[in-house]
């Protein structure tokens, strides 16, 4: 079984070693010690690596190789001294040479191995802080040694290797250090282990440059020991796997900002403080050219880094702006985008004098496929209903996802029966064998957006309701159609057993058009209100004596201006007879709105009826908001009494009535038959043909018995 320790375990021994040496006294014993202690070193680290690496990894066997040339390089110069070699440069510079070199190597492997030769960003941030230490380097060390007489070319060269090795190595080691990666402990005993090296070697570099002396001070070889023992422990722990292979998952991952601007400050401040203080050593301006030089190289780095932050900021600012305007699941244009979309076409289609068509899509029976296969294959069936959708598309068109299941289109250059057919061809790709139906509506120059969309939404109801799996187009609607004046028609609503007449419902008649495609035509125009209120007016001029008089107002009408000015007053006798159009109100303050005006129109003397209960959008949610005093029974239940659901349905709703002590009266009568069983099952009220047909105002109300 491999042999397990922890960096702690193989560290301690090394440090009570590093103690001891520390109280010898100068000497070849000493010196002897240091290397021993040095090589004890890098023996653990290379165990270590054997032990806890997964796999041979060059690059740390590259990095290791240099610190035992560093080892044999100190043993070397102690040798040199021992036998009196005066020369310079020696053997041990070479093996130093080398070793800084198989470092760097190793450094450099490391941090491409993890995933970082592209990283610009942590290239220029190591270049900025590397031509920072430069310039302090040339300043007061390679200048120096440039103007040292007694050293021979060869000699220069090689005493200004060290520094720049060293310069080297920092660079690196910024480079290592921001790269993207986990923070390991193996992580951080290698930065600490190549930081204490770099510091001892600018230790040296002074106290030699100070005393002119080669000789190392203990304060010197302690740094460099303690960096040794750190690369010991480096790898003997388990993250140094971690550390040494690209990791998987952090591509995105960044050193902290606010460290990052620390090290770069120092970086950049670097050149005027090497000015200021050859300035106060009396140095001369002999440095200038040297500062200058690195503030400029430095001046085009921070250009360079500045460059690359706006370009992140840039394309982040693009996948922010493209993730605002694409809906997360489905990757389409999503609500926002949507409303931006569809004003947009319009404007263009009054500027090109084009038609423009919206569609409104729905997934037929998505609640029960998600029940059915889970919510992630409803996902699935989401993307993949976009795509083969968006296959169909062509330029200047728009699919948008503006609910859970629902889409809207726009189709420029495409009136109702195009974009009908349009929609039909994307129908039969829809994955899976699932079906969607749509409404279709046409916008003309002069209606506002939302009114077309809201006109595609009732056709797409329309489909549903025509059993899905079908397109609708909406009426089209002229913006320069003049309303009618409504012609008010009054039907009798009787008590069922009695025949006695105790309400008159009005009805709007128009010369040229059904009622229903008139008030559909206003819908589309935005004009539903208006027309509204005209009847309601009418009504009220007609209106009998000891009859209650039952007038229609849309949901969506109730609270509007128009609305209100028509029921001003006493509203003593009138009943509110609440139509529904869209499945609930838009929103909690139209909502509110409408509970708050059939609060006030209560207050005032009316009643509240709910029509066509039991199809539609009326149901016995729409009973709990309005709480009305009257239900009124849509005609497709009176005419299909056999139907368990209508049973039930008609139960549910006497039930109810029973509690809140409301009526129920039942619409379209046609036969004897029905009469007697909606009478049999409790309807107290009901009107019909075979009760009495709608009658002029002007014309004496019957009503048969």
């Amino acid at each position: 079984m491999p042999l397990r320790s922890r960096p702690t375990t193989v560290m301690a021994p090394l440090v009570v070693l590093t103690v001891g040496y520390a109280f010898l006294p100068a000497g070849p014993a000493r010196d002897a010690v240091f290397s021993l202690v040095g090589l004890l070193c890098v023996v653990a680290a290379f165990i270590g690596l054997q032990q806890n690496s997964r796999r041979r990894e060059r690059g740390w066997l590259l990095l290791l190789a240099g610190f035992l040339g560093w080892v044999i390089g100190d043993a070397l110069f102690s040798l040199q001294g021992l036998v009196g070699f005066e020369g310079y440069p020696g053997p041990a510079d070479a093996v130093y040479l080398v070793a800084y070199g198989l470092m760097a190597a190793g450094l450099v492997r490391m941090v491409r191995r993890r995933g970082g030769r592209g990283d610009i960003a942590a290239v220029l941030d190591a270049a900025i802080v590397a031509t920072g230490v430069t310039v302090i380097a040339g300043v007061f060390v390679l200048a120096p040694i440039g103007a040292d007489s007694s050293l021979s070319l060869l000699g220069k060269m090689t005493s200004a290797f060290y520094p720049i090795a060293d310069i080297l190595l920092i660079g690196i080691l910024v480079r290592f250090w921001a790269t993207p990666s986990a923070r390991t402990t193996s992580f951080r005993l290698l930065l600490a282990a190549l930081a204490l090296i770099c510091v001892g070697d600018a230790y040296y570099t002074v106290t030699t440059t100070v005393t002119g002396s080669a000789a190392s001070q203990i304060t010197n070889d302690l740094l460099w020991l303690a960096g040794y023992i750190c690369i010991a422990g480096s790898t003997w722990d388990r993250s140094l796997n971690d550390l040494a292979e690209p990791v998987p998952g952090l591509e995105d991952v960044v050193v902290d900002p606010l460290r990052r601007l620390v090290v770069l400050s120092c970086g950049l401040v670097l050149p005027a403080v090497a000015l200021m203080l050859d300035g106060l050593s009396g140095g001369g301006p002999q440095s200038w050219p040297v500062v200058a030089a690195g503030s400029a190289v430095l001046s085009l780095l921070v250009l360079a880094r500045m460059a690359g932050l706006l370009n992140v900021v840039r394309a982040q600012a693009t996948q922010l702006a493209a993730l605002a305007r694409s809906d997360a699941l489905t990757g389409v244009a999503n609500r926002r985008s949507w409303d931006y979309q569809l004003a947009r076409a319009c404007t263009t289609a009054r500027e090109l004098d084009q038609p423009l068509a919206v569609a409104v899509l729905d997934l037929d029976y998505f609640k029960a496929y998600n029940d059915q296969h889970g919510h992630p294959a409803g996902d699935r069936l989401l993307k993949e209903a976009t795509a083969a959708w968006s296959q169909h598309l062509r330029a200047g068109e728009v699919l948008a996802r503006v609910g859970g299941e629902e889409f809207a289109l726009l189709l420029p250059d495409h009136d109702g029966e195009a974009a009908r057919a349009r929609v039909q061809e994307m129908m039969a790709s829809t994955p899976h064998g699932q079906t969607f139906s749509a409404g279709v509506a046409t916008w003309r120059d002069g209606m506002e957006p939302g009114v077309t969309v809201s006109a595609a939404d009732r056709a797409l109801y329309q489909a549903k309701r025509g059993g899905r799996n079908r397109v609708c187009v909406a009426p089209s609607a002229p913006a320069s159609l003049v309303l009618p004046k409504p012609r008010v028609v009054l039907q009798p609503i009787v008590e069922l057993d009695t025949g006695e007449m105790v309400a008159v419902e009005a009805l709007s008649r128009f010369p040229d058009a059904g009622p229903q495609e008139v008030f559909e035509h206003a819908r589309a125009l935005g004009r539903l209100a208006e027309l509204e209120a005209e009847a309601i007016i009418a009504a009220r001029n007609v209106a009998l004596p000891d009859l209650l008089l039952s007038v229609n107002v849309d949901i969506g009408s109730l609270a509007a201006p128009r609305i209100a000015a028509a029921l001003s007053g006493d509203l003593t006798g009138m009943i509110l007879e609440i139509t529904e159009h869209t499945d609930s109100p838009a929103d909690g303050e139209l909502l509110e709105a409408v509970q708050s005006a059939v609060r006030e129109y209560r207050e005032r003397g009316a009643f509240i009826a709910v029509d066509d209960w039991g199809t539609g959008y009326s149901d016995m949610a729409r009973l709990e908001l309005l709480e009305p005093e009257i239900v009124k029974i849509d005609m497709s239940i009176v005419h299909d009494l056999d139907s368990a659901r209508h049973r039930a349905l008609l139960g549910s709703v006497l039930s109810w009535a029973a509690r809140r002590r409301a009526r129920v009266c039942a619409e379209g009568i046609e036969t004897d038959e029905q009469r007697e069983r909606l009478r049999q099952l409790g309807v107290p009220l009901g009107q019909g043909y075979q009760i009495a047909r709608p009658q002029s105002a002007s014309e004496p109300l019957t009503a048969v018995r």
